[in-house]
C-alpha cells in the first residue's frame, strides 16, 4: 500500500531526540517507586515501546484497551474498556498510562479512571506522544508528552492510524485534507 499523501512533523531523528528528553524527564519521577507501563493498545503501544526501551529496566508492562475509534477519524461512541491489565500489575503501584495521542481525552480519562478507581493504583502518569489540546472535550491533561500540536491536523504514523492503516510509519505525518 502506498504512503498517503501528508506531511512530516516529526522525522525518525527528531521522534528519537524527543523520547530522549522524555524518558530523562520520566526518569526522576519514576525512580524508586513501583512502576507498570500500560500502553493504551493498539497505537499507544508503538510509543510505548520506544520509550519505555528508555525508561529504567525493571519496571512491568501490561496492556489496556478502550474503544471509541472505529473506523472513523473522530470519536463514534463512549470509550469502553474490552481489555484490561492483571489487577496485581496495578493495585499499589505507579502506573505510567501511555497513548499515542491526547485529543478528546475521554479515551485517556476513561484508562486513569479505571486505573485508580476500580484497580488501586498509587498514581497514574498520562504521558503521550502527541498531546492536542485544541480537541479536548474533557477535563484532562497529559503530564508530559513529546509534541503539543496546536492545529486541528489529522495525523499517522508512530502508532496513530487512519481506519487502522499507517500506524507503522515510521515518522509523525499530518495528512493532506483530501485523505482524512
Amino acid at each position: 500500500m502506498a504512503d498517503p499523501r501528508s506531511r512530516v512533523l516529526l522525522d525518525q531523528a527528531a521522534l528519537a531526540e524527543g523520547l530522549d528528553a522524555l524518558a530523562g524527564r520520566l526518569w526522576g519521577r519514576l525512580d524508586g517507586k513501583e512502576v507498570t507501563a500500560v500502553p493504551v493498545l493498539g497505537g499507544g503501544m508503538f510509543f510505548a515501546a520506544d520509550l519505555v526501551r528508555r525508561l529504567p529496566a525493571g519496571l512491568v508492562m501490561d496492556f489496556i484497551r478502550i474503544r471509541t475509534y472505529g473506523d472513523a477519524t473522530s470519536p463514534q461512541k463512549a470509550p469502553k474498556a474490552d481489555w484490561l491489565p492483571h489487577p496485581e500489575n496495578i493495585e499499589s503501584r505507579t502506573v505510567l498510562l501511555l497513548d499515542d495521542i491526547l485529543d478528546t481525552g475521554r479515551t485517556l480519562q476513561e484508562a486513569r479512571r479505571i486505573m485508580i478507581e476500580e484497580m488501586g493504583a498509587a498514581e497514574v502518569l498520562c504521558v503521550v506522544l502527541v498531546d492536542k489540546p485544541i480537541r479536548r472535550a474533557v477535563p484532562i491533561e497529559a503530564d508530559d508528552r513529546v509534541l503539543t500540536l496546536e492545529e486541528d491536523l489529522f495525523l499517522v504514523g508512530c502508532g496513530l492510524d487512519f481506519a487502522g492503516r499507517f500506524r507503522n510509519l515510521p515518522d509523525l505525518r499530518a495528512l493532506e485534507p483530501d485523505e482524512a
